[in-house]
């Protein structure tokens, strides 16, 4: 788990069956192993694969069949509010902006000082 407990890693797997998943988080999926076959709600089809990614966003749900066997690591995070990321960015800006910047002051040398 994250510092701040909004983004949690996972390995997961699973042996065949067909089941509707319903995310109320983002997850960013990775297949370690074997395959799905992933429906959407508009109706599209994606095959997974091993080495392949996708992304589901929060509010999203998917029909997942498994033929056989399916591994995959998933990166879950909650997603922020659009005031929310606006503050960071700000917060980031003004932290950027008031550093203090360090200033190499030069020194003297043996050579050509009086």
């Amino acid at each position: 788990m994250s510092h701040d407990k909004a983004a949690t890693t996972w390995i997961w797997d699973c042996t065949a069956g067909r089941f509707n998943w319903f995310y109320d988080i983002d997850e960013t999926v990775y297949v370690i192993e074997g395959s799905v076959t992933v429906r959407d709600h508009q109706g599209a089809t994606r095959t997974l694969v091993s080495g392949d990614i996708a992304f589901f966003p929060a509010g999203s749900s998917a029909e997942w069949t498994v033929d056989e066997y399916v591994r995959k690591v998933a990166f879950l995070r909650k997603p922020t509010s659009p005031w929310v990321r606006l503050l960071q960015r700000v917060c980031n800006k003004l932290q950027r902006m008031t550093r203090i910047r360090s200033v190499k002051i030069a020194t003297p040398t043996a050579f050509g000082v009086p």
